[in-house]
């Protein structure tokens, strides 16, 4: 199928802004090290079973040290309700780990650091840049990559280009607001099989690439 790219992204850009106007992370966090912890359970769990389990994590290792020290088979039965805990509970600690070890427990707001630690990608890192430190930052997701290629935003669907071809199109001071209204867009919406096109605030603006059976805007 062809792709069309997105003609008026200034625009698209504005309109999803105002439509959703809610900002930041659903993640709950006091911190940027707990951020980054909750970001790594959130890989294929949603944002609400991840607030029901951090709580209990946090109280059983308030800090860096603590949980990067821990007995992994006692963190596992904590983080088990998020999914693939055996991964995610040794990546957890393994980062703890490092950061206590090496840096003092503290985490330093820089993309370069961030995927240093052991198991931090791109997105993860992005995240704790944008919500935690509070600088822009392309964090592409699940809705993030599904979007970009609809919209017209990306022809890719590998989220380090997707993120590359975001930050070349579009303003560096809307990043934040842009993911996290394509986040919204993508769970009230634009889903992933059947795009409430009706219902969109960009439709007339969107060439709906990858949409069966839906007329582009000419």
């Amino acid at each position: 199928m062809r792709f069309t790219a997105q003609k008026h992204i200034r625009q698209v850009v504005t309109i999803l802004e105002k439509t959703y106007p809610d900002r930041g992370t659903a993640l709950e966090f006091r911190d940027p090290w707990q951020l980054l912890t909750a970001t790594i359970l959130s890989a294929q769990c949603t944002d609400i079973m991840v607030n029901k389990v951090t709580p209990r994590l946090f109280a059983a290792y308030p800090s860096v040290c603590a949980l990067g020290h821990a007995d992994i088979l006692a963190v596992e039965e904590i983080v088990k309700p998020t999914g693939f805990f055996h991964n995610k509970a040794k990546a957890i600690v393994a980062a703890s780990l490092e950061l206590c070890e090496k840096w003092g427990g503290t985490v330093t707001p820089e993309m370069d650091f961030l995927t240093g630690l052991p198991g931090i990608g791109r997105k993860t890192a992005n995240v704790v840049l944008a919500h935690a430190f509070g600088k822009q930052a392309v964090v592409v997701d699940t809705h993030v990559k599904r979007l970009a290629y609809r919209i017209g935003l990306s022809e890719s669907l590998v989220p380090e280009k997707v993120e590359q071809d975001i930050m070349a199109v579009v303003a560096e001071s809307h990043w934040n607001s842009l993911c996290d209204a394509l986040i919204a867009h993508g769970r009230s919406a634009c889903n992933a099989r059947t795009p409430d096109c009706d219902a969109c605030a960009i439709t007339g603006l969107c060439p709906k690439n990858g949409v069966p059976d839906v007329k582009a805007p000419r």
